[in-house]
C-alpha cells in the first residue's frame, strides 16, 4: 500500500470520535453540548462517568497506536511513519464524522510517542505529570510538554522526518487547539487542576 493511501486511513482512524461515541451509547450524552464541550476523554469523563470516560481515553490512545503499527506494517519510510501519526491527531481534532470538528489530540498524540518509542512514551508521560503538578494548570502543562517533544527528540538523536514531521507540526498543532484555553491562561482567568475538578465534579 502507498504512503499516501496509509496516512489517509490514518486520518480516517483518528476520526473516530471515541469520546463522543461512547458518552453517547452509555449514558445518552453529548459530549459536544455539556462539560467543557470538547471531544476529548477528560470531558467523557465528567459527562458521562468513569467507564465512558475510560473506554473514550483507551480508544483515543489506541488510535494513535494503531496507525503506527499499520505503518510499520507496511514498511512505509520514517517520513510516512511520522505523518500517519500526525494524520491521526488531525482526524481527531478535525473529524470528518463530527463535521471537522473535535478534541484536541492529547491522548492521540500520546498513543503515537508510546507506539514509536515506549520508552520515551512513557518519560513523555512522566514529565507531563510531573509538570502538572508543579504549574498546577491542565492545558499550559500539556501544550508546555507537547512543545519540548520535538527538543527531548533532538537531544535523543530521533531522524529529522520524526523530528519535524511529527514532533514540531504536533506541537504547532497543539498550540492552535488549545489556543482559547492559552488565552485565558495569560489573561489569568484559566482554572487550575483542582479548581477545574472542583467545577465539573461538584453536586
Amino acid at each position: 500500500m502507498s504512503s499516501f493511501l496509509v496516512i489517509l486511513a490514518s486520518y480516517f482512524i483518528g476520526s473516530i470520535p471515541f469520546s463522543h461515541i461512547f458518552p453517547w451509547l452509555l449514558k445518552g450524552h453529548d459530549v459536544r453540548e455539556k462539560g467543557t464541550k470538547n471531544v476529548g476523554a477528560s470531558n467523557a469523563l465528567v459527562v458521562a462517568g468513569k467507564r465512558a470516560g475510560l473506554m473514550a481515553l483507551i480508544g483515543d490512545i489506541g488510535k494513535g497506536i494503531a496507525v503506527i503499527l499499520l505503518a510499520r506494517y507496511f514498511g512505509l519510510p520514517a517520513w510516512a511513519i511520522a505523518l500517519t501519526g500526525l494524520a491521526a491527531v488531525v482526524g481527531h481534532d478535525f473529524s470528518i464524522f463530527l463535521g471537522f470538528k473535535g478534541g484536541k489530540g492529547v491522548a492521540t498524540a500520546g498513543g503515537v510517542l508510546m507506539a514509536l518509542d515506549p520508552i520515551f512514551g512513557t518519560l513523555t508521560l512522566l514529565l507531563w505529570i510531573f509538570t502538572m503538578i508543579v504549574l498546577r494548570y491542565f492545558i499550559p502543562s500539556t501544550v508546555l510538554v507537547l512543545c519540548f517533544v520535538p527538543v527531548f527528540m533532538w537531544l535523543g538523536s530521533w531522524p529529522k522526518e520524526y523530528i519535524l514531521y511529527f514532533g514540531v507540526l504536533n506541537a504547532m498543532l497543539a498550540v492552535y487547539a488549545h489556543r482559547a484555553n492559552l488565552q485565558l491562561f495569560f489573561a489569568g482567568q484559566e482554572l487550575t487542576i483542582s479548581e477545574s475538578l472542583a467545577k465539573h465534579f461538584k453536586k
